[in-house]
């Protein structure tokens, strides 16, 4: 029985005889015909006189009951709907019918990895270029149609060969995950988010294949890949991959597991204003949670992460005015753009808890972008939760800081500050020094053996003599090549040791030199301002080496604390 509820009435008719009506006038609305009306006028007259209403025209029932009963039908039947007639179709085309089926939960959400042929094709909508048919390809006598399968195989066999040759530029080609790094072979994702059969936006990821030996340069990946990801990937994982973040290596089911294979980040998730009302979460969580979860993705990846996106759910028009009091608005203008910033940016965080992922408490801080979360594809095999229920989980939130230091003490934190980024930037520089160096060693040990394997063969067949196939010309010939290659060779060998001893020596500068000189510089300078009267406790100069994670300095700070105060310089952060 097909039923409407509208102020306490209930208007009843048989499925068949509802399906009878429609056949007789599909043209119009599903209870317009004629019989429908006396069905619909037998029953108003049954009401008193005070509770009768028209009910004769389905279309006329105001606007917020004919959306909450329309958004109940599934996304395939919404076309059949639109062609009902005016008012159906004005109603599920309307941005307050999106947010209802968002909201109620009925709206339809799937996600569409794009290949690397259908990048290729957006990138290149009208096909190859300069693909025509030469005489030779088709006889004379060649129909039309002949003529025409032969050009779509030949633009066919170009677009093939542009894709394989050619990809999307110097650097990135096409891959069955989108598009493919062809130094690093990190893969770009592009995801197309489907909600009742229309595009309404678009998730972009990018996954990094560590592989399970270690080898993999994944700090240059990520450095070569965007400045968000070179942050989260120096952050929590080691130049290999292997994570150093110990949340995370606390939920591994087995240990390790999440420091090997593909490394996902998401880098943006951007959908239609329309299925985000009011903040609603819903369809975000969907869309994220069904990319998570693509075929083509499955056994691809051991950890996801991301950073929660204040773009995400800010409106166009929010957009606008944060752009607008950026450099011009006044001081409550920006205040409260600054408070739509966290309450967006508070939402992506709850969309992706309501998915399964979990907050990493080691990036809590207070100039880090708000929140940033992870995920094992053990967490995606329960249900996506409620918004109530992640509404109420407590979140770790940035410590409350005292008010900056202000003179001497000011001095000695700015002077912490500047020698924790420049020994940080040193210890990267000899990390990545060191990795180079190992590899320049292992390719050329490699290169020059297969080398003088090569020319040791060819000095064994000189000594046996000259065959008697050969002619004395040419026999001098060779050994004269033979000779002059195993000279380059010698020279190639000594020229490569040059080069890696003077990058061994470039290395021990740096440690031996380099360091020792900036340790030096950096505790003369704040014993001098401690002797000027600055606290080392009130600069919170330990807190900056923490932060840095340069620790060897910690116990030389701590011996320029008075002994009394030692015990409030250490804090549980430290």
């Amino acid at each position: 029985t097909t039923c409407i509820k509208v102020d306490e009435h209930v208007m009843t008719m048989d499925a068949e005889e509802h399906v009878s009506y429609n056949k007789k006038r599909p043209s119009q609305g599903p209870y317009s015909s004629n019989e429908c009306g006396k069905k619909m006028k037998q029953q108003e007259e049954e009401c008193t006189e005070s509770e009768q209403h028209d009910y004769r025209d389905f279309a006329s029932l105001p606007t917020d009951v004919l959306i909450s009963i329309l958004c109940r039908s599934p996304a395939s039947d919404h076309t059949s709907l639109r062609d009902t007639c005016k008012a159906f179709r004005t109603t599920i085309d309307s941005a307050e019918y999106k947010g209802e089926r968002a909201t109620s939960g009925w709206a339809e959400v799937s996600t569409h990895l794009l290949t690397g042929g259908e990048l290729y094709d957006r990138d290149n909508p009208n096909g190859p270029e300069d693909v025509s048919l030469s005489d030779g390809d088709v006889d004379g006598d060649a129909t039309e149609e002949e003529r025409a399968n032969k050009l779509r195989w030949k633009i066919a066999e170009k677009r093939a060969e542009e894709m394989i040759d050619y990809g999307y530029s110097d650097v990135y080609g096409y891959s069955e995950l989108g598009r493919i790094d062809q130094d690093y072979g990190h893969h770009d994702i592009t995801m197309d988010v489907v909600v009742d059969g229309s595009q309404v936006g678009s998730l972009y990821l990018v996954i990094l294949p560590r592989g399970g030996y270690h080898n993999y340069p994944f700090h240059d990946a990520t450095d070569a890949h965007s400045a968000e990801l070179q942050m989260v990937g120096w952050t929590l994982c080691d130049s290999a991959g292997r994570l150093k973040v110990r949340s995370i290596k606390n939920e591994e089911l087995v240990s390790g597991e999440a420091g090997k294979g593909g490394y996902l980040h998401i880098n943006t998730v951007r959908i239609s204003d329309a299925y985000r009302p009011m903040g609603c979460t819903n369809v975000v969580s969907e869309a994220v949670r069904s990319a998570l979860s693509q075929p083509k993705l499955e056994g691809k990846w051991t950890l996801v992460t991301a950073i929660s996106d204040y773009q995400v759910y800010m409106t166009t028009e929010e957009m606008e005015f944060k752009r607008k009091v950026r450099y011009g608005g006044n001081a409550e203008e920006k205040e409260r753009a600054d408070k739509r910033f966290w309450e967006c940016a508070l939402l992506d965080t709850l969309t992706l808890l309501r998915i399964g992922f979990k907050q990493i408490p080691e990036t809590v801080s207070q100039k880090q972008n708000p929140y940033w979360l992870f995920a094992l594809p053990c967490f995606l095999k329960d249900p996506i939760k409620s918004f109530e229920e992640v509404d109420q989980t407590p979140l770790i939130e940035p410590p409350d800081l005292p008010p900056d230091p202000i003179g001497v003490d000011g001095e000695i934190l700015q002077a912490t500050s500047d020698y924790c980024i420049a020994m940080r930037q040193i210890l990267d520089m000899v990390r990545t020094m060191k990795l180079d160096l190992d590899k320049t060693e292992q390719n050329s040990s490699s290169d020059l053996a297969e080398m003088e394997r090569q020319f040791a063969e060819a000095r064994t067949s000189i000594e046996e003599g000259k065959p008697d196939t050969l002619s004395d010309e040419r026999w001098e010939e060779i050994v004269a090549q033979v000779e002059r290659g195993e000279e380059m060779l010698r020279a190639h060998h000594a020229q490569i040791e040059e080069s890696i001893q003077s990058a061994r020596d470039n290395f021990r500068t740096q440690i031996d030199v380099a360091m020792p000189a900036a340790v030096e510089e950096f505790q003369v300078e704040l014993t001098a301002l401690v002797r000027k009267g600055g606290s080392i406790r009130k600069s919170h100069a330990i807190h900056c080496c923490s932060r840095f994670r340069i620790t060897q300095h910690i116990d030389f700070l701590i011996d320029l604390v008075p002994p009394e105060e030692r015990a409030q310089a250490l804090s549980s952060w430290d």
